[in-house]
């Protein structure tokens, strides 16, 4: 009777686990190349604001840059007279708001290219950005540690989801991309005086373990990043939350008291509509060969020198730290001994990435010299 009994739990377990998988709803993702892309449609409600057309942001953006066919992404725009060492995301500020962590530009055209569409890199034009019509506070991911916080905007070959979130992150960042500044200067109004070179990028990233991305509440796009509480206690600063209020009209985001005013405009597609001039490639990486070199200026090189050798002594004297608490905390001398050998083996390899990065800065400060000169500079292939 118990056999019974038994058996005919067993089939009420499995008939119930059966019936609940064919409750589940599966979201299949395509195995597709890098730039291989799918469009998702928007949700309407998800975008409010005044709607416009594509052509708008076309137009908008002409003066400021050049619009370029580039496959796979269609017409994508390229940045004109932005400064030295610009990467996205670099000139402004975060605030914290009801949508997380919003990016607020000093650029007259940062409201439109940090909140819609993606950012992309190429190896002779540099960043470039492809239209989006989906509203974020800001189009990135995040990672951080005890020391560092940082952000790299996500590739346009991620696509997002509606109702889902990011579909599987297949294609990474490339590390150039990466913004990384101290803990304690995060809240910064200019936060492009306290970014590290790029050359600091792939060492800092092993010091960091916590990361996170966009996630969808409701109809919104939350960004929710690191922790606002960490951000308190690393500044030695209390978050204040800004509500998040709607502009009528496109142009510059602003900040009061309470409060952050930002253009959330509807965005529609129109496959007919194309920029009024669009400029070959060649032709746009020989004007910004041009331009370039007269926004480098030798001052410029030294600061960043000092950056990376200040955050290089501080990151040393972190892991010093971090030895010592461990030593204390040892309730023998083997093992205080077998943490002083992991942790001089671990400074060993520290001093040696110091040095790379040392040379890297060095190597690329010597082509920006030449360019400033007008020396010729050999051009690394694709």
């Amino acid at each position: 009777m118990r056999k019974i009994n038994k058996a005919l739990k067993i089939g009420l377990i499995l008939g119930l686990i059966i019936l609940a998988s064919r409750c589940l709803i599966y979201i299949p993702y395509e195995e597709r190349w890098p730039g291989e892309r799918r469009s998702y449609p928007p949700r309407e409600e998800s975008q409010p604001g005044t709607q416009i057309d594509i052509s708008f942001v076309y137009s908008y953006l002409a003066p400021y840059g050049y619009w370029v066919y580039l496959s796979p992404y269609g017409h994508v725009w390229i940045p004109r007279h932005v400064p030295y060492g610009w990467r996205p995301y670099t000139r402004g500020r975060w605030v914290w708001t009801d949508v997380g962590w919003l990016w607020l530009s000093n650029f007259d055209w940062g409201w439109l290219v940090f909140h819609y569409g993606r950012w992309g890199w190429h190896q002779r034009l540099g960043w470039f950005w492809v239209p989006g019509t989906i509203w974020a506070p800001a189009w990135v991911i995040w990672t951080w540690g005890d020391f560092y916080i940082g952000w790299a905007p996500i590739p346009p070959d991620i696509d997002w989801v509606p109702g889902v979130g990011l579909a599987a992150m297949r294609v990474e960042p490339v590390w150039q991309a990466w913004v990384f500044v101290e803990n304690r200067y995060f809240l910064t109004p200019y936060l492009e005086r306290y970014v590290l070179p790029p050359e600091r990028n792939r060492t800092i990233l092993n010091f960091t373990v916590s990361k996170r991305s966009l996630a969808p509440r409701g109809n919104t796009i939350f960004n929710e990043g690191v922790d606002p509480q960490l951000v308190s206690r690393w500044t030695r600063t209390e978050i204040r939350k800004y509500e998040l209020k709607e502009a009528s009209r496109p142009g510059r985001e602003s900040l009061t008291v309470n409060s952050v005013v930002v253009p959330r405009l509807s965005i529609s597609r129109n496959e007919m509509a194309q920029p009024s001039r669009v400029y070959e490639p060649e032709m746009v990486e020989q004007e910004l060969d041009k331009e370039r070199p007269r926004m480098i200026r030798l001052d410029q090189l030294q600061v960043e020198r000092e950056r990376l050798e200040r955050s290089q002594r501080e990151e040393e004297a972190l892991l010093r730290r971090k030895m010592e608490e461990e030593r204390q905390q040892a309730r023998d001398e083997a093992t205080r001994q077998e943490i002083l050998r992991r942790y001089q083996l671990q400074l060993e390899q520290l001093r040696k990435q110091h040095q790379e990065e040392k040379k890297e800065l060095e190597q690329r400060h010597e082509q920006e010299k030449k360019k400033i000169s007008g020396q010729p500079v050999r051009k690394k292939e694709k």
